[in-house]
């Protein structure tokens, strides 16, 4: 057939090219047209229609948020301790006892974005917080100073009718101990009544900020509060009052204003109206770029495709033929030579099709292992997500062995330049192979960053032996760079039936921690927990206490190398050293705070529970331990050098006269101060109540007393302070964990 003719010939191959080419231009046109319009007109209300959206979410947040405060407030008027503070204001524990509920409620709460709540007292000077008692005039003149929200206005808020009420946010201080004033945040305050307790009032101290971080959903922060009257409640940018829009027809649901979008909603509960302001200029600017890119991009194609499809009609049809032909007779000799690269690729290319069919076949052999291996690691985690196919391409019908491999890499292996770590952190890469070169059929997969596993398939009986050999083959390998890493080898000794892949899997996380303190790799094989404690016992921990308390660093280095070798005695595993590390690092912390202490030197500079990431040995707990109670017991022994006359005074007091019957009154009267103020300054100093120093110091007496003679325990309980044998039994075993005969027969046991 003469190329010449294509055009003459109403069934040709060119015609059809060149009719499909042209159906396929003008549909495609046709589309981007329609498309180009439809986006033209739609994009404003998809705009408006999103932002809508968000503007209802972030309303039914914030209005959801005041609610759940309301209802959390409201039932502390039903509290028992706050029914104690009515009947009688100078209720000391009952108070205590609500500010403790709370700190549990603002610390343990995060969804609820409370910085405080506050009961407040008309006619009574105390006030409780969260941090204790205090004075109107103390709270709100120094540590939440506002001119708005001064010690009048929630004075004045006793007088007013309502039951819950939101005020605007404003920026709150707080005086230091320069009299200085520093920043403390932006908080909404929010008071709640009730009829049931008119003489006070709670009062809910909201993070402005984090609220609207975490119920705010729009693009843009550009976003204020305001009332039926105009008030600002609370606005993301410095706003200016004549500024701001105040007046919104509430039948819209936006409106525009300049160049901005006003998006608002006012919500049902609190009446509050939420604006969230939108700018136009980027969008309009961008949608017109966009429609003079899309026009331009239009009629290029067009003009393109029609050249375009006259060529390739031309080209296509000669080489075409020849392919066809070669195909139909099974021909892979044939000679094809086209000015098309394409066609001449095509055509030397099959010659070659059995050979790429071979190659196509070992990809996805290898495609299908990966598959493989990740149906087991779907398997071992329990994740259930990998679909019927992938199950069905491992193995769940033989008994295997389970190995689970933890790699702990040192501070040194940390220090090494970039490419040195590359040339030591091919350690999955040598497991597998080692794995596979002994055990053909075993699969190994790592789970996580430094935990990888392999599961060896063996017959049932089978010994454990060549898979120990393996083991403590790679072992040896291992302990070469032992300056820079070591591993933790976990295997169980008994072959698991096919169906406890999960099973087998958590249970080598636990033989994992029973790795022994060394820096050595380990094989463990063991599943049993050794029956040891790693924890003070009570009298211990008072103890630890009192010599924390005193500054003694010999008494506390005592305390603690005694239980570190009851735990290497006992070979207990190396989590447990690292668990009564963090218990002390802990107790030291909380000690140290509750003397008032500033520990914020002790944990910037010293980064106790970082380092004790990285001890690997006894000797290095040691070490940390006497760096650790050394700067610690120097906190302690500085603060002692500024003791409190106040406290020095009871404490000595107790000291002389704890045989004797003490009273609140008795010692507050030779201080010359109020039974209720001292009862606060002892707990801010030391933490502790009145009652609870005078019974540390009676029953470390009666130690001394049951360690020196054989008196009675109704005679040592009243040469201490108790006048009931039975008070003094109870209170002894609450303090030291044991009852004083117990005691008397073995002073250690505690």
């Amino acid at each position: 057939m003469n190329p010449g003719n294509y055009n003459l010939k109403r069934n040709s191959l060119f015609l059809k090219l060149m009719l499909g080419f042209t159906i396929i231009i003008l549909i495609s046109f046709l589309f981007n047209a329609l498309s180009f319009n439809f986006y033209t007109k739609n994009i404003r209300n998809e705009i408006i229609r999103y932002n809508h959206s968000n503007m209802s979410g972030t309303v039914s947040n914030y209005e959801k948020q005041f609610r759940l405060l309301e209802d959390v407030t409201t039932n502390f008027f039903y509290n028992p301790n706050v029914a104690a503070i009515d009947r009688d204001p100078t209720d000391v524990p009952a108070m205590n006892l609500l500010a403790e509920e709370f700190s549990a409620l603002v610390s343990g709460y995060n969804n609820l974005y409370l910085h405080n709540i506050i009961l407040y007292h008309n006619g009574f000077s105390l006030i409780v917080d969260k941090n204790g008692l205090s004075y109107t005039e103390d709270l709100f003149a120094k540590d939440y100073v506002n001119s708005q929200y001064d010690v009048s206005f929630w004075r004045e808020q006793a007088s007013a009718d309502y039951h819950m009420k939101i005020f605007p946010a404003a920026w709150f201080e707080r005086k230091n101990m320069l009299n200085k004033l520093e920043p403390l945040g932006s908080f909404f305050p929010v008071i709640v009544k009730s009829t049931l307790h008119k003489q006070f009032y709670m009062i809910a101290l909201i993070d402005a900020a984090a609220v609207f971080e975490n119920t705010h959903h729009s693009v843009n922060d550009n976003f204020y509060m305001i009332d039926d009257a105009g008030t600002l409640f609370y606005s993301t940018e410095q706003r200016d009052e004549k500024d701001i829009i105040h007046s919104f027809d509430l039948s819209q649901r936006f409106f525009i204003e300049g160049s901005d979008y006003y998006f608002f909603e006012k919500g049902a509960a609190t009446g509050i109206t939420y604006v969230n302001v939108i700018p136009t200029e980027n969008i309009a600017s961008q949608v017109s770029r966009m429609n003079i890119a899309l026009i331009v991009l239009l009629a290029f194609s067009v003009l393109i495709s029609l050249f375009i499809s006259i060529l390739l009609s031309y080209k296509f049809k000669h080489p075409i033929q020849r392919i066809v032909e070669s195909l139909q007779r099974m021909n892979p000799n044939f000679q094809l030579h086209s000015k098309i690269n394409e066609f001449n690729l095509i055509g030397s290319n099959l010659k070659t099709m059995m050979l790429t069919n071979q190659n196509i076949r070992q990809d996805l052999q290898h495609k299908t292992t990966l598959l493989q291996k990740y149906g087991y690691l779907d398997k071992v985690k329990s994740i259930n997500y990998s679909n019927k196919d992938v199950h069905s391409l491992i193995d769940t019908s033989k008994p295997f062995y389970f190995v689970m491999y933890r790699l702990h890499l040192t501070r040194q292996f940390h220090e090494l330049v970039y490419e040195e770590q590359k040339k030591t952190s091919y350690f999955f890469e040598f497991i597998n192979l080692n794995m596979q070169q002994r055990f053909p059929e075993s699969v190994t997969l790592q789970s996580e960053k430094e935990l990888i596993f392999s599961i060896v398939f063996a017959d049932e009986g089978s010994s454990t032996e060549p898979l120990l050999e393996t083991l403590h083959f790679m072992k040896q390998v291992f302990e070469k760079d032992v300056d820079y890493y070591f591993l933790s080898i976990a295997v169980h000794p008994e072959l698991r039936s096919p169906a406890q892949f999960t099973t087998a899997y958590e249970e080598a996380e636990q033989i994992i921690r029973l790795r022994q303190l060394n820096n050595q790799t380990q094989i463990i094989t063991g599943t049993d927990i050794p029956p040891i404690s790693y924890c003070f016992s009570p009298t211990e921990e008072s103890q630890f206490a009192a010599h924390l308390q005193a500054g003694k660093e010999a008494d506390m280095l005592e305390l603690i190398e005694r239980m570190t070798d009851h735990l290497h005695k006992h070979h207990a595993p190396a989590h447990f050293f690292k668990q009564f590390a963090n218990e002390a690092v802990s107790k030291i912390l909380v000690g140290l705070s509750a003397q008032q202490i500033d520990i914020s030197e002790l944990q910037s500079e010293f980064f106790p529970y970082e380092q004790i990431k990285e001890i690997v040995t006894l000797e290095q707990y040691i070490d940390f331990f006497r760096q650790l109670i050394g700067r610690a017991a120097a906190l302690a022994n500085a603060r002692i050098t500024n003791q409190d006359p106040i406290v020095t005074f009871i404490l000595n007091y107790f000291q002389q006269h704890y045989s004797e019957e003490i009273y609140l009154e008795m010692v507050a009267d030779r201080l010359n101060i109020t039974t209720s103020y001292m009862c606060k300054y002892i707990k801010q100093k030391t933490g502790k109540t009145f009652g609870s120093l005078l019974d540390e110091i009676r029953i470390n007496k009666a130690k001394e007393l049951l360690e020196a003679d054989d008196c009675k325990i109704q005679e040592i309980a009243a040469q201490v302070g108790y006048q009931n044998a039975n008070s003094f039994t109870r209170m002894f075993r609450r303090l030291t964990g044991v009852t004083p005969g117990e005691y008397r027969r073995d002073p250690h046991k505690t």
